[in-house]
C-alpha cells in the first residue's frame, strides 16, 4: 500500500494526528500522493539535474572533440598537400639549378667547339635525375648542337615556346606533349606522354645570347614524388593526389579524371596564396559521383629567378571516410555520457531511499502514537544529522503538546474576547488594504486599476447628464535620460516631484493617476476639449515652472502632453477616450515635446511613432 501523510483532528483537544498507512482508493487520489513524495521529488530533481548536466556536458565535450577532430583532419591533408608542393618545387628549382650549371659550362666548351664534351655533359645530367626525358644544347639560332642521345640533333627549334621565351630570362613551360620527341622516345604506357620545360640561355662574357640549354621533364615525375611521399601515410590517411594546372585541368589525378577541370567553389579557394582545406559536395566536374570531399590545397609559389607555373597540388578523401573517426568519437560519447547518467541516475535513486527510509519510519511512529502510553512516542534516531535533529525535535513538541492541551481549554475562555479584537484589527487592515490597493505606492497618486474603476463612473454619469467627458495623458520628457543621467533615486524623486506639481495645476474634481513609469492621466468630467486644452498647459507651465532642487543645482522637468474629449455613449468608450489622447500625446512628442497637442487638430487623428 502506499505510504502518504494526512492530517486529521481528535477531539476537542485539537491534536493533529499523523497517518501513515492509507489504501489504494479507485479514484487513484493515494496514488497522486505517493508521487507526491520528499523520495519521488529528490529522484526527479536529481534526475533531471543530472540529465540535464550529462546532456549539456555530452554535447559540449563531443562538439569539441568533434570539431578538433575535423580540424585536425583537414589539416593533415593540408599538411601533405604544403609538403608534395613544396618537393615539386623543390625538384623544379633542382632542375633549374642543374641546367644553370650545366649552361655554365657548355658556354665554355661552346667557345672551344667542344660539343663533345657537352654530349658527355648532358648524359651525366641526364643519368642523375631519370625523368629528364630529353636535354638538348642550341645554337642562338636555334639549331640543336648536343642532346642526350644525340635526339633531335641538328634541328631547327627555334619555333618552341621555350626557346623563343628564355631570352628573357630562365623559363618553365607548363605541361604539353610534344609529338616530335615522342617518336623517339620508348612509350610502353600507350598514352601520349607530357613534358615540362625548363630552359636557360647561354651568354659570353658581354651578355651576349649564344644558345639555350632546355630540357623536357616528364610530368610523371610528380606522380611519382606524390607515390613516394603519400605511401608512407596511406594506410593512416587513404587520400589521392591531384595535380592541375593554374586553369584547374587535372594534370595528373585519379583515374578518369585528367583533363577534367575542378569546379569553381574548389578552384577559387585553391588559388588562394595560403595553403587550406574546404569540404565540397564534388571535387570535381565530370564525375559521376557526388559524394562531398574533404580536399587540402597549396599552390606553387615563384622563386626570386622565374616565375613557377602556378601549379595547383590537392590531396583529397572522401568526408565520409575523413570524418569518420569524429562521428566514432561523437557516438563513443553519447554512449559514455548516456551510461554515466543511468549510473548517476541509479545512484540518486539509492540515495533518496536512504534518505527518506527514517522520515517514513518517524511517519509509522507517529501514526501509532498514545499519549497514554509514553512508550510509543516517537524513538530518537541517528540515521544522520538532520534525522537526529528532527526526531528529537518531534519528540519533544508531542511531550509540550501534551502539556499545552490543557492551558489551550483554559484560554478557550477568553478566545472570544480575542476574536472580538482581532476582528476589529483586521477590518483596520483590509481598511488600510483598500486605500493600499487603490494608491500608487511611489507618488500617492490613484493607481492605474482604480483610475479605471472611477473613469468608468464618470462616464456612466456623463452618459445620464449628456456631457462631455475630456482626457489628458502627460509623460515626463526625456525621462530615460534622467535616469541613466542621475541615477533611479532620482528619477522617483522627479516622478514624486512631478505629481506633486500637477495637483497643485489640477483641479479638485480632476481624477489624476499614475499609468505606469512615467506615464500619467487626467479625466475631467463635465469638460469641452478647449477647457481641457487650458487645464493641460497650465499644467506643464506648472511643471516646467518649478524645477527640482537637488543637492547639487536643479533638475527642469517638461512633459507633453495630449488632450482628447468624446460624449460617452457607453460601451468602452473610456478605453477609445485614451487611445485618442494617447495619440494626441504622441503628436506632441513628434512635434518637439514640452508641448499640448489637441485629437481634434491632428491632421489625420494619427500619431507618428512614439517618441521617449
Amino acid at each position: 500500500m502506499p505510504a502518504t501523510l494526512i492530517k486529521q483532528r481528535r477531539g476537542k483537544a485539537g491534536i493533529f494526528r499523523y497517518q501513515g498507512i492509507v489504501p489504494l482508493t479507485k479514484d487513484g487520489t493515494s496514488a497522486i500522493r505517493t508521487l507526491n513524495t520528499l523520495k519521488v521529488r529528490l529522484v526527479l530533481s536529481f534526475g533531471l539535474l543530472i540529465l540535464a548536466a550529462t546532456t549539456v556536458g555530452t554535447w559540449l565535450t563531443s562538439d569539441l572533440a568533434v570539431n578538433a577532430l575535423r580540424k585536425s583532419t583537414g589539416q593533415n591533408l593540408q599538411e601533405v598537400s604544403v609538403q608534395l608542393r613544396d618537393k615539386i618545387d623543390l625538384d623544379l628549382h633542382e632542375r633549374y639549378s642543374d641546367l644553370a650549371v650545366a649552361a655554365a659550362l657548355s658556354s665554355q666548351q661552346l667557345l672551344k667547339q667542344q660539343t663533345g664534351d657537352i654530349t658527355v655533359l648532358l648524359n651525366a645530367l641526364a643519368a642523375n635525375f631519370s625523368s629528364y626525358a630529353w636535354i638538348g644544347l642550341t645554337s642562338a639560332d636555334g639549331t640543336v648542337l648536343a642532346s642526350t642521345g644525340n635526339l633531335l640533333k641538328g634541328m631547327d627549334v627555334s619555333h618552341r615556346p621555350w626557346f623563343q621565351e628564355v631570352r628573357d630570362g630562365p623559363y618553365l613551360g607548363d605541361v604539353h606533349e610534344a609529338l616530335l620527341l615522342e617518336e623517339k622516345l620508348n612509350n610502353d604506357t600507350g598514352a601520349p606522354l607530357r613534358f615540362v620545360d625548363v630552359a636557360v640561355p647561354l651568354q659570353d662574357a658581354d651578355g651576349n645570347f649564344n644558345g639555350v640549354l632546355g630540357a623536357h621533364l616528364y610530368l610523371d615525375w610528380v606522380a611519382s614524388i606524390g607515390q613516394s611521399l603519400l605511401s608512407p601515410l596511406q594506410d593512416r590517411l587513404q587520400a589521392e593526389l591531384i595535380l592541375a594546372d593554374k586553369n584547374g585541368v587535372v594534370m595528373i589525378g585519379p583515374e578518369g579524371s585528367v583533363g577534367q577541370k575542378l569546379n569553381e567553389q574548389l578552384l577559387q579557394a585553391a588559388n588562394s596564396d595560403i595553403p587550406g582545406y574546404v569540404t565540397l559536395p564534388m571535387a570535381m566536374t565530370g564525375e559521376d559521383s557526388t559524394e562531398p570531399y574533404l580536399v587540402g590545397y597549396s599552390r606553387l609559389r615563384d622563386r626570386e629567378e622565374y616565375a613557377t607555373l602556378n601549379w595547383l597540388v590537392l590531396v583529397r578523401k572522401p568526408a565520409i571516410e575523413a570524418f569518420q573517426p569524429a562521428r566514432a568519437l561523437r557516438n563513443t560519447l553519447i554512449y559514455g555520457g548516456a551510461l554515466l547518467a543511468l549510473m548517476l541516475i541509479t545512484f540518486a535513486v539509492f540515495t533518496a531511499r536512504r534518505t527518506t527510509r527514517p522520515l517514513l519510519q518517524m511517519a509509522r511512529e507517529a501514526d501509532r502514537i498514545d499519549f497514554n502510553n509514553p512508550s510509543s512516542l516517537i524513538q530518537l534516531r541517528d540515521d544522520y544529522e538532520e534525522v537526529r535533529v528532527l526526531s528529537s525535535v518531534l519528540r519533544d513538541l508531542l511531550h509540550r503538546l501534551a502539556r499545552k492541551t490543557q492551558q489551550m481549554n483554559d484560554l478557550n475562555a477568553s478566545l472570544e474576547h480575542r476574536v472580538s479584537e482581532r476582528t476589529r484589527a483586521l477590518e483596520d487592515a483590509n481598511r488600510l488594504l483598500e486605500e493600499t490597493v487603490r494608491t500608487d505606492a511611489l507618488t500617492g497618486l490613484n493607481n492605474r486599476r482604480y483610475f479605471f474603476e472611477l473613469g468608468r463612473t464618470a462616464l456612466k454619469k456623463a452618459i445620464r447628464a449628456g456631457k462631455p467627458v475630456s482626457a489628458i495623458m502627460f509623460d515626463a520628457d526625456m525621462f530615460k535620460k534622467i535616469n541613466d543621467t542621475y541615477g533611479h533615486a532620482v528619477g522617483d524623486k522627479a516622478l514624486i516631484h512631478l505629481s506633486v506639481m500637477a495637483q497643485e495645476a489640477l483641479r479638485d474634481t480632476d481624477i489624476l493617476a499614475r499609468l505606469g513609469g512615467e506615464e500619467f492621466a487626467v479625466l475631467l468630467e463635465s469638460t469641452e476639449e478647449s477647457i481641457a486644452g487650458e487645464v493641460a498647459e497650465r499644467l506643464r507651465s506648472t511643471i516646467n515652472g518649478k524645477p527640482l532642487p537637488l543637492e547639487r543645482g536643479e533638475l527642469t522637468i517638461s512633459v507633453s502632453a495630449g488632450v482628447a474629449c468624446l460624449y460617452p455613449e457607453g460601451g468602452d468608450d473610456l478605453d477609445s477616450l485614451l487611445a485618442q489622447a494617447d495619440k494626441a500625446l504622441y503628436a506632441a512628442k513628434s512635434g518637439g515635446r514640452n508641448q499640448v497637442a489637441l485629437y481634434s487638430r491632428l491632421d489625420d487623428h494619427s500619431a507618428s511613432p512614439g517618441l521617449a
